[in-house]
């Protein structure tokens, strides 16, 4: 952990372009920006204009709250949206990387992955929650149930599970056996050894066949697990990676990366990359991940749109510089030895940098490694 400083500087940046879904790290030009400085402090939100106040303002939206603690500083985060620290903007004495574990979600440009499941040092196996309508519920232990592929007939048990809510199909569709399922989504997939493990890819959709509705990669019943695909956990520290399509929320990869990395992992849509991402707004080699102080961490390699993980909305400053994203708004926080001359301080309100007015181009800005443009969505 790094020598504790005495002030913290909160840099919010509000970026302007419209229309992206996206936050060009590079072009600094297209941003509005409030700097703060001071300890324990609230800055709030008012029509998209933000100022810091030790004084407590019932009808103002907060943005976020910060406690200055013995040793570092605690950031509460009052939002809604998803939040996700900035890896490359990450300043420690290990470097720019920052951890995953189980249930963090990974986002390089429109890409996302999440870690659904994680073997740690301890050889626990921690499992990401899943939703709801994925647990196998008993209403009636007496009900007889058919599957639809093999058209046996039992009622629900752990030694034969009828899977009956993971899609939208009813009456005689309705029900399906877990091992079917499995025989069925394993006929789907391509199996691949890495250096890393191993990858699992879907030929087709993985969604139901007559309702179309997307399908779950594993369900819970009593308090346990099931995946609906095969595969052989090694007995050593791993994490289970899925590619997450978000706009139809439905999985179309699996990694296993296991502790015998022989590399480290690359990620990115270039040909030298273990983990391909075929999407425009992710940089040849956009990412990697690796394994440091029996940890999996991932680290930007500077790209473009920049590496994302998801974090809790409370969180504690443990390194001399960090950066969150939520939607199009960045907080940059620096810790500081000393506030410099001139600087504001707490009691001061607002202090907003001169507004840039260069007029934004009509284009949208250009990948940093190819010719190719980005489609405004």
């Amino acid at each position: 952990m790094p020598a504790y400083k005495n002030n913290l500087e909160v840099l919010i940046k509000q970026d302007t372009k419209q229309g992206m879904g996206l936050i060009d790290h590079e072009q600094t030009d297209t941003f509005h920006m409030w700097k703060f400085r001071g300890g324990s402090t609230t800055i709030y939100e008012e029509n998209s204009v933000y100022f810091e106040s030790n004084d407590t303002k019932s009808n103002k939206k907060i943005l976020l709250k910060v406690n200055k603690q013995t040793n570092q500083y605690e950031i509460i985060l009052s939002v809604t949206q998803p939040t996700f620290i900035v890896v490359k903007d990450i300043k420690s004495s290990s470097g720019s990387e920052y951890p995953i574990v189980v249930n963090s979600i990974i986002r390089l440009g429109r890409v996302e992955y999440r870690v659904f499941e994680e073997r740690n040092i301890q050889m626990e196996i921690l499992h990401a929650p899943i939703k709801h309508q994925d647990c196998q519920q008993i209403n009636d232990i007496n009900k007889i149930y058919q599957c639809r592929f093999c058209f046996m007939e039992g009622n629900q048990s752990r030694d034969q599970l009828f899977l009956t809510n993971i899609c939208k199909c009813a009456g005689n569709s309705q029900a399906v056996h877990l091992e079917c399922m499995r025989y069925w989504v394993d006929s789907n997939i391509t199996r691949e050894e890495t250096q890393f493990g191993l990858s699992l890819k879907w030929k087709k959709q993985h969604e139901c066949t007559i309702c179309k509705e997307s399908l779950p990669i594993r369900v819970q019943f009593e308090n346990e697990y099931f995946d609906l695909f095969t595969l052989e956990r090694p007995e050593l520290q791993y994490i289970l990676v899925e590619n997450v399509n978000r706009e139809k929320n439905v999985c179309c990869e699996i990694y296993l990366i296991h502790a015998l990395l022989q590399d480290n992992i690359k990620l990115g849509r270039g040909f030298q990359c273990d983990i391909k991402a075929q999407d425009i707004t992710v940089s040849r080699h956009h990412a990697t991940i690796k394994l440091s102080k029996s940890n999996f961490v991932i680290e930007d390699n500077k790209s473009r749109f920049g590496t994302l993980v998801s974090i809790n909305q409370k969180c504690e400053i443990d390194c001399a510089a960090c950066g969150f994203q939520i939607g199009k708004l960045l907080i940059n926080l620096n810790q500081q030895d000393q506030i410099l001359k001139g600087a504001p301080s707490t009691q001061h309100k607002l202090t907003q940098l001169p507004q840039i007015s260069k007029q934004l181009e009509e284009d949208e800005p250009q990948m940093d490694d190819d010719s190719f443009q980005l489609e405004n969505k």
